[in-house]
């Protein structure tokens, strides 16, 4: 992969201050363009003591999208309308 196709992230392991880490993802033009086809970008936190894995993948629609889901994951959770914006803000 090009350096140009790649994401950037970065951690903050104190959060806003409430212990619970945040991690960033930058996804540059490229990056976006490289997972247009369905080709995904893998990161594993936990080497650096954020326990989360994370599979980003591209899709031609939302209903793409969640096709790739279900053939993926034996439960898949529809929360489409839940607000996951960060409390207080």
């Amino acid at each position: 992969m090009k350096r140009e196709e790649q994401m950037v992230f970065s951690v903050s392991y104190e959060g806003q201050g409430d212990g619970v880490p945040i991690v960033i993802i930058g996804i540059p033009a490229q990056a976006w363009e490289y997972m247009k086809g369905g080709k995904t970008h893998h990161f594993d936190f936990t080497g650096i003591g954020v326990p989360v894995k994370l599979i980003m993948y591209g899709a031609e629609s939302h209903d793409a999208a969640m096709a790739v889901l279900a053939q993926a994951t034996d439960v898949t959770v529809d929360m489409r309308g839940a607000d996951f914006w960060p409390k207080g803000e």
